[in-house]
């Protein structure tokens, strides 16, 4: 009769055999899927039936860059997107493009600077899909930097009132509209400037650093409503914000060499949202190219 211990240590050996060839072809499945040299290719048409089908996504800023590549995303995965910008014609350009691929978006022109726009849009929001699951607080400006001595104070506020407060402002209206789903999932757009000082960006990066510790307060406040609350921390995205060959010029200081796809932080927001993600809150997801690694 063979040794019960020998028996159990063979098994064991198999098992792990086993787990390692399967890490080993999940890791080249991920190399030829995904490339830390190489952009994505953008969003394509609506998947069947979608992770978030039934889900219903509030978005702010999303009449381009970022924003618009999430609203769309979300979308194609079956969520209903109501969203939001300054600029109506881009929003009913956005609306239309989502609408055409298959999925279900609403435009409303709203200023998250302004408290009356957020209670509408949240409002809106329930009304025409039933309630909220999912915030993605996006909305943002960028501006130069301010200098110490010489502080163009209108520029400064204005930039804090909609990256910051304006954070502040629509998790204060949304958690009203996530409580009576029993919970629900606010994801919030921080920055690596947010991490560290940078002479050029002082008001922006302050706004972002304001983000990060507005999410970890929050995550706290709301655990016990089972809200989870948690940021994504771009670095150098080629989106409209950083035109002129910014974004490219940063990214090829990346250990990545290359600047980010607005898609490839869509992703990082879903998998915030998503079930995936149902013991995260309170953390930051930096997609930044490794930029904050050294």
């Amino acid at each position: 009769m063979e040794d019960p211990a020998k028996t159990a240590e063979t098994a064991s050996r198999r098992a792990m055999l086993a787990l390692g060839v399967g890490l080993a072809g999940l890791a080249a499945g991920s190399a030829s899927a995904a490339d830390l040299k190489s952009a994505p290719s953008a969003a394509g048409t609506m998947a069947a039936p979608g992770r978030f089908a039934g889900k219903v996504v509030l978005i702010t800023g999303a009449t381009s860059g970022i924003g618009r590549a999430t609203a769309h995303a979300f979308a194609m995965e079956g969520a209903k997107v109501m969203f939001c910008g300054r600029r109506e014609a881009l929003g009913a350009e956005v609306q239309a493009s989502i609408r055409a691929a298959g999925g279900e978006a609403t435009y409303r022109k709203a200023d998250v600077r302004l408290d009356k726009d957020v209670a509408r849009l949240v409002d809106a929001c329930v009304k025409a899909y039933g309630g909220l699951d999912i915030a993605f607080n996006n909305a943002g400006i960028g501006a130069g930097g301010a200098v110490i001595g010489a502080m163009d104070w209108k520029a400064h506020n204005n930039l804090m009132e909609t990256n910051l407060n304006g954070v502040l402002r629509c998790m204060d209206r949304e958690v009203s509209a996530l409580r009576p789903r029993g919970g629900g999932v606010i994801i919030n757009t921080a920055s690596v400037l947010g991490y560290a000082g940078s002479a050029g960006t002082l008001s922006y990066g302050l706004s972002k650093a304001g983000v990060l510790s507005v999410t970890r307060s929050a995550a706290l406040q709301l655990a016990r409503d089972n809200i989870r609350v948690n940021a994504v921390s771009p670095g150098p995205i080629d989106t409209p914000m950083m035109g002129g060959g910014a974004a490219d010029a940063s990214g090829k200081r990346t250990p990545s060499g290359r600047a980010g796809q607005p898609e490839e932080v869509a992703r990082a927001v879903m998998y915030l949202a998503s079930e995936d993600a149902s013991y995260v809150t309170g953390e930051d997801l930096r997609v930044d190219g490794g930029a904050r690694a050294s």
